[in-house]
């Protein structure tokens, strides 16, 4: 029979068995990895710190681009050259330095302005409109042309442009096209440029897919249905340099679409199937911004040293659940972003430059300064058209009316 002393140790230990057990598991003291990045999703991006065990998520209207180490601001801003009778508004995509607040035109449509010349030559004696002057709800003419920022690619943002034009002397008509912009020059992108010298290849394979698309359209439908394709066909051509950027299999690829001019669905674009272009030596400081997406589309991962982020959404949401993972697959959300989620730019590593910092800092505290009208404008998105797989860019610009931008 066990002495005293022997019953008196077994109960303490039962005693302290059953207090741990009160209490339950240990609590979890594991926190979110380090972490420091800009988001671009939807029209809007976002800038994630992690640190201390906790997350700040904060996001702005506004597209940047980083392009040999500097942080640009992207921005359609209008062109404004009305008159008491005309409504003549064109846009134009500048790109502004975040450390230096310089701004440079990067584009801008040639149909405003030119329609613009002719309309003063017509009606000399019309007044040109002033800034605070409203416009007129039936003008003689309406001219007006609407810039989509596409995406950026490493140092490349493609963008589509579509104008409508109604005159009182004439039949109404609109177009649409594509374009490419190197950021690293403001200057329109030469394919040459782009497809890193294999521009013999690609011209000859965009010749082959566009006449499959034509022949693919006139011979489809019923004959009624082939006359009027017909007739729809003759108002669409190719123009070398109507063409974006996009991914395929993880693959840059060019995208051309025929370029279209007339009344109905003349003036909409007529999409080819992508061409991919290789591995040109840009695409190396562009694949880290972009993510690795699913099978079925639903979800985006972005691998960066000790942590992942990562992006789910529903297959009916217009939205996508952030979340930060680190190298145990353990999972924290960050916030809800609008899709798609498009890249990421890296803050930590390599680290980017105070100077460069503050730039970030200024242009988010800046944003939340836009009027409501910049704000309205930069959700817009136009009314969504599909005949004949035309179609129109897929991002909305960011501010039709920018407020104005101080140096920083």
């Amino acid at each position: 029979m066990p002495s005293f002393p022997s019953l008196r140790s077994a109960l303490a230990c039962a005693l302290l068995v059953g207090a741990a057990a009160c209490r339950g598991p240990a609590p979890d003291t594991a926190q979110p990895p380090a972490a420091d990045f800009l988001l671009s999703a939807g029209d809007s991006s976002y800038w994630v710190t992690s640190a201390g065990g906790s997350i700040r998520f904060r996001g702005a209207p506004l597209e940047f681009a980083r392009v040999d180490g500097r942080f640009y601001e992207l921005y359609v801003a209008d062109d404004d050259r009305s008159y008491e009778d005309a409504v003549l508004l064109g846009q134009r995509i500048f790109r502004r330095d975040l450390v230096t607040g310089d701004s440079l035109l990067l584009y801008e449509d040639t149909i405003v302005p030119r329609l613009a010349t002719v309309y003063t030559r017509l009606h000399p004696d019309d007044a040109r409109l002033q800034p605070s002057d409203e416009a007129n709800d039936d003008p003689r003419w309406r001219v007006t042309t609407t810039i989509d920022l596409a995406e950026v690619h490493g140092p490349f943002l493609s963008f589509s442009l579509h104008a409508d034009v109604e005159r009182d002397d004439a039949e109404p008509w609109h177009t649409s096209r594509r374009g490419v912009i190197d950021l690293s020059t403001g200057r329109a992108a030469s394919l040459d440029r782009v497809t890193g010298g294999d521009v013999t290849r690609i011209t000859n394979r965009r010749k082959v897919v566009a006449a499959a698309m034509i022949d693919s359209v006139r011979t489809g439908g019923d004959r009624i249905d082939r006359a009027r394709t017909a007739s729809l066909l003759r108002a669409y051509h190719l123009d070398p340099a109507s063409f974006a950027i996009t991914v395929v299999d993880g693959h840059p690829a060019v995208a051309y679409a025929l370029s279209g001019r007339g009344e109905g669905d003349e003036g909409h674009l007529l999409e080819l199937p992508p061409i991919e272009i290789g591995q040109p030596s840009w695409w190396l400081d562009a694949l880290p911004t972009l993510p690795v997406s699913s099978a079925d589309g639903t979800r985006q991962l972005w691998r960066h040293g000790r942590y992942d982020v990562v992006a789910r959404q529903d297959s009916s949401s217009s939205a996508a659940r952030l979340l930060l993972r680190d190298s145990t697959s353990r999972e924290w959300p960050i916030g809800t972003v609008p899709i798609p989620a498009a890249r990421i730019y890296w803050l930590d590593r390599p680290a980017v430059d105070s100077a460069s910092r503050l730039a970030l800092a200024r242009a988010f505290d800046e944003s939340a300064l836009y009027d409501d009208e910049v704000r309205a404008a930069s959700l817009h998105r136009p009314p969504a058209r599909s005949v004949l797989r035309l179609v129109r860019g897929r991002r909305a610009s960011h501010a039709v009316n920018p407020p104005s931008r101080p140096r920083a």
